[in-house]
């Protein structure tokens, strides 16, 4: 039996915003001043966490792991990242604005994007996207470690 992935439903906006959601509470949680991410941080996610592409390389991951442990244990995640990152733009832009019309997310003055949910409907929580909220958890994690956007983007290898 041949396994079908339905690519439409893993990057309907909903999804992809409660993805960033996740993304953008776990990065403000790790960041040493509680700040939340630049926006430009979260056109790295749908090519990184919500594709199964790279899902292997997160396992024996947690959050002590590391943007660049991780990096250095699979040197593949950034080969053609920046040609990803383009292909996906229109489904996170989709997805930016689907969160902040739905109250999900809230982009700030300064370019930030916050996660406004406290809880994710239990739909969201489970089965395929259950991976995909905790890949963008750790890269939350792992990227507020990073110091700062621009050290993140150097270390992926892509530039805004």
């Amino acid at each position: 039996m041949i396994a079908a992935r339905d690519v439409f439903a893993e990057t309907n906006p909903a999804l992809c915003s409660a993805v960033f959601a996740q993304f953008c509470s776990a990065y403000r949680l790790a960041h040493p001043a509680g700040r939340s991410p630049v926006s430009a941080l979260i056109y790295l996610i749908v090519p990184i966490a919500v594709s199964e592409d790279l899902a292997l390389t997160f396992e024996k991951c947690n959050k002590e792991t590391g943007l660049p442990v991780w990096l250095s244990r699979n040197p593949k995640v950034t080969v053609d990242l920046a040609k990803k990152v383009n292909l996906t733009l229109d489904i996170t832009s989709a997805a930016i604005r689907f969160g902040c019309i739905g109250g999900a997310l809230r982009l700030t003055a300064d370019g930030n994007l916050e996660s406004l949910l406290e809880n994710l409907p239990a739909a969201i929580s489970g089965g395929v996207a259950s991976s995909a909220l905790k890949r963008a958890r750790l890269l939350g994690i792992w990227m507020a470690g990073m110091g700062s956007p621009r050290a993140v983007l150097e270390a992926l290898g892509v530039s805004v």
